[in-house]
């Protein structure tokens, strides 16, 4: 079976900083699959798969490609439905849309200020220039 999840990586490649692929990570574990982490860059993520995506994670599993964490996490429990289910239950998927939401509206904009020069400081040099840039751009202040 072709399955490859991309994913954000620091300096060392080894490191994954991003929550979002943090999700499909233990998703894909929760299920038992196998799969192949493949780290990229930045710059690297209009490259990945057909070049559609502008962020990951991105799953290509076998002839099929996602580029969202919750999509994703819905095609691999309806996919592979033997295994241990992700959203158990009358209601789970609403139920994890609606704490999903919470996070990213309550909890992401505290958390994004307190961890980002922790992320910035596992990037690479190219990637630090950019993660920067778009951050100072977004929060309307230097990094630190």
């Amino acid at each position: 079976m072709d399955r490859r999840l991309y994913s954000l990586c620091g300096e060392d490649g080894k490191r994954r900083y991003s929550p979002h692929v943090w999700k499909i990570i233990m998703a894909l574990n929760h299920k038992g699959l196998e799969y192949d982490l493949i780290p990229v860059s930045f710059a690297d993520i209009p490259s990945v798969e057909d070049g559609s995506y502008s962020s990951v994670p991105v799953l290509r599993d076998g002839n099929t490609v996602l580029g969202e964490s919750f999509d994703i996490a819905r095609y691999l429990d309806e996919t592979y439905a033997d295994a241990p289910a992700l959203f158990d239950g009358k209601g789970a998927v609403a139920l994890t849309r609606f704490v999903e939401s919470y996070c990213k509206t309550v909890l992401h904009p505290s958390l994004a200020t307190i961890a980002v020069m922790d992320m910035h400081n596992l990037m690479s040099p190219d990637d630090q220039v950019y993660f920067r840039s778009a951050r100072e751009r977004r929060f309307g202040m230097p990094l630190e």
